[in-house]
């Protein structure tokens, strides 16, 4: 409790300190059910949860099942720590508030002690099992950056996950918001920088003004950059694994396709010409052009992820066609839902339009007179 005295009175107010925020160290977390604590902390209702010690514990060797929990303060941000990283906890109410007065523990984020979005895991010195390990920690200790130099690391950060020494970070510029995957994935929220100031300049700042705004999202860093992971380093296009620039005024320069070859994708590559290249030497028709007016089969160039032969599509056959070689087909006219309401009966006296000559009326009474005369109207 904390004791806070007002200056308009004498009287003391109580403060709850209860949530005050504490640094801690993570020992192991819950990603899924198969975890052997999972069960007890409710299967997947406990992913997420951490196990932790304190700081100031140097006990590599302390298990989990002795050790506290806390559950992630956000839900809707998956972004879990690794085991050796630093977290802040907090204690608060929780659901069963109106049981009583029940809290719980939560953390938030890893706490930034690298600046490097890969980890920032600082484990007990008795934890590391190599001496120049445990010296690279002093020294950042010390104010150096952590560079690790040998492309080695013993530091535990999980079952499966291992530390990549040259993942680097991303580079900001003014007003840029920046999200960055622990892998040199990213997304840049950033705009048009141009100015004498800027002493690393990037490639999508060639035209427009500065403000306009440009997206990127990037996966995976260039395989061309050194092993030097504590430098950061900007988007390109050209190198990086695969990326997505939303832009707005900006021309992308020195743009390669990922690969020119289309045959993999059931289509065929046909190189652009240039206006003056169409109009001096224009491309002559291929044999696999059609004359217009002939059935052309509807080629399929989707991908196909079945791994069978696609049969190509062909032209529908008119409906006139399917009649001509089905007679019992009815055509639209012939439906009988159009037909419900004509009733004709032999007794019906059917009366002609006065315009109607009567054909029977003839010399051989079988067909029209010489004076019998058809007209359109």
């Amino acid at each position: 409790m904390a004791i806070v005295k007002s200056r308009k009175s004498k009287e003391q107010i109580s403060l709850n300190t209860q949530s005050k925020l504490r640094a801690v160290r993570v020992l192991d977390i819950i990603l899924d059910i198969n975890h052997p604590l999972a069960q007890e902390y409710g299967n997947y209702d406990a992913v997420g949860t951490i196990f932790y010690n304190d700081l100031d514990n140097n006990n590599p060797n302390l298990l989990p099942k002795d050790a506290p929990t806390a559950s992630p303060l956000f839900s809707y941000l998956k972004y879990y720590p690794l085991i050796n990283e630093i977290v802040l906890i907090l204690t608060t109410n929780d659901k069963n508030i109106y049981d009583g007065k029940q809290t719980s523990t939560y953390y938030l984020p890893q706490v930034n002690m690298w600046g490097h979005p890969h980890h920032n895991a600082l484990p007990t010195v008795k934890g590391l099992e190599s001496e120049q390990t445990s010296n690279d920690y002093k020294e950042t200790e010390a104010g150096v950056s952590r560079q690790v130099t040998d492309g080695g690391t013993d530091i535990n950060l999980g079952q499966y996950f291992k530390e990549q020494t040259n993942i680097k970070p991303l580079l900001p510029y003014e007003g840029d918001m920046i999200l960055e995957g622990r892998f040199g994935n990213s997304i840049r929220f950033g705009s048009t920088n141009n100015n004498n100031n800027i002493s690393n300049p990037n490639t999508w700042s060639d035209t427009g003004n500065t403000g306009d705004p440009i997206t990127i999202i990037r996966n995976g860093q260039s395989s061309k950059l050194d092993e030097k992971g504590w430098l950061p380093t900007i988007e390109n296009i050209s190198d990086d694994g695969s990326n997505i620039y939303l832009t707005s005024t900006q021309r992308i320069r020195n743009f390669k396709q990922a690969s020119p070859y289309m045959d993999s994708f059931n289509a065929e590559y046909i190189e652009p010409q240039t206006l003056e290249q169409s109009l001096l030497e224009p491309r002559p028709l291929k044999k696999s052009d059609t004359a217009i007016g002939e059935p052309v089969p509807l080629l399929n160039t989707d991908i196909d992820l079945s791994s069978q032969n696609v049969p190509l599509g062909v032209n529908e056959t008119p409906e006139l066609n399917e009649i001509a070689k089905d007679s019992k087909i009815e055509n639209e006219a012939e439906n009988l839902k159009n037909t419900n309401n004509q009733v004709i009966q032999k007794d019906n006296n059917i009366s002609l339009p006065s315009h109607y000559k009567n054909p029977g009326q003839g010399s051989n009474k079988g067909g029209v007179d010489s004076n019998f005369e058809t007209s359109v109207d």
